[in-house]
């Protein structure tokens, strides 16, 4: 298979990743992720909207399929993001990974800011599995020492749900303070 051919089979597959297949993240606690000595864990949910956009490059040989992200989150997250997937595919199609940052601002609860979500995931011979993490101190504003994962749902119809646990570092500097 050719290497144009390969990312459009990377394509379909991340596009089916996001909108025919349940994922889930890993809860286990992490830098930058709510637990018990730092706050308490709220769990959110709503509906988001996401749209992805292929970035040819018929210069890199490289396999790697690159892709935008257009989403808005909406419910208790009221927000939009905007982001870039990188994504390989084996050459049998039954497994893969991708990788994908995306800046996130809005309102969380009727707090107003922005937060940046890491996306790690994989596909282990049809097995899917993803991990979207808060970076770590990357809340700004009022949603300055966020962190927490987030759950993506998709149900049928292709309708995509989150479902986020986060909370707030309550020991972080505030701005200005030593």
């Amino acid at each position: 298979m050719d290497n144009a051919s390969r990312k459009l089979v990377l394509r379909r597959w991340l596009a089916a990743a996001l909108t025919g297949a349940t994922l889930f993240a890993a809860h286990a606690a992490a830098p930058g992720t709510p637990s018990k000595e730092n706050s308490m864990s709220t769990p959110i949910s709503g509906p988001f909207d996401v749209k992805l956009v292929p970035q040819e490059d018929k210069d890199d040989p490289s396999g790697i399929a690159r892709l935008l992200l257009d989403k808005a989150f909406h419910g208790e997250l009221e927000a939009t993001s905007r982001g870039q997937m990188l994504g390989v595919r084996t050459a049998d199609n039954r497994s893969g990974g991708y990788v994908a940052l995306e800046k996130v601002s809005g309102s969380l609860q009727g707090r107003s800011g922005t937060f940046y979500l890491q996306h790690y995931g994989l596909a282990t011979r049809g097995v899917n599995t993803l991990t979207l993490q808060v970076v770590p101190d990357s809340g700004t504003g009022e949603l300055e020492g966020l962190g927490g994962v987030m759950k993506i749902v998709i149900k049928e119809g292709g309708k995509h749900f989150y479902e986020f646990e986060f909370g707030f570092d309550t020991g972080m500097h505030q701005a200005g303070a030593p």
